[in-house]
């Protein structure tokens, strides 16, 4: 039996519509049923497919005798933040950065330094990468500052390594 991926749908704010596109057509959307916004297939920056639900060949005794294999569905596939192919994020990851970052500007008082720092620390929460840690922090310090509303937004899109660093003291 082998194994591959099928093509996941999901839509402009981040809302998946189906993890298996090519095994059941059936189930593709042009518009999210839930937000209204237009689906897509592939990364808008290079086109890659993006990735879903796990797959393998499955071959009963039908298929067998008609010489034809099944694909099923053995995974579900997570929403992914950024393209694996390009490196770019999602539409619904920039919306995520780009609300958060308007939500605390809004909100809070920010000096002209924290204004700087805020989206390239926002951007690496939204990842696990080595400033993840120091990052967090930053961002911890702006909404101890600004409130809940901020923590909230942030929290929305903070990867779990970032919010470990942000849930504890």
């Amino acid at each position: 039996m082998s194994e591959s991926y099928d093509i996941q749908q999901v839509c402009e704010n981040g809302h998946q519509i189906t993890g298996c596109s090519t095994i059941y057509p059936e189930r593709q959307k042009e518009f999210c049923p839930k937000c209204g916004a237009p689906t897509l297939t592939a990364c808008p920056a290079c086109n890659k497919k993006i990735q879903g639900n796990r797959i393998r060949q499955h071959e009963s005794f039908l298929d067998a005798r008609r010489g034809a294999t099944t694909m099923i569905p053995v995974g579900r596939a997570n929403v992914p933040a950024y393209c694996s192919n390009c490196g770019k994020p999602y539409p619904w990851t920039e919306n995520k950065i780009k609300t958060a970052i308007q939500i605390i500007e809004e909100f809070g008082d920010l000096s002209e330094e924290e204004k700087r720092t805020i989206e390239q620390d926002l951007n690496n929460i939204a990842k696990d990468t080595p400033q993840t840690e120091l990052s967090a922090m930053r961002i911890k310090r702006i909404w101890e500052k600004y409130g809940i509303v901020a923590y909230n937004v942030i929290m929305e899109f903070a990867t779990k390594t970032a919010a470990e660093i942000l849930k504890n003291p």
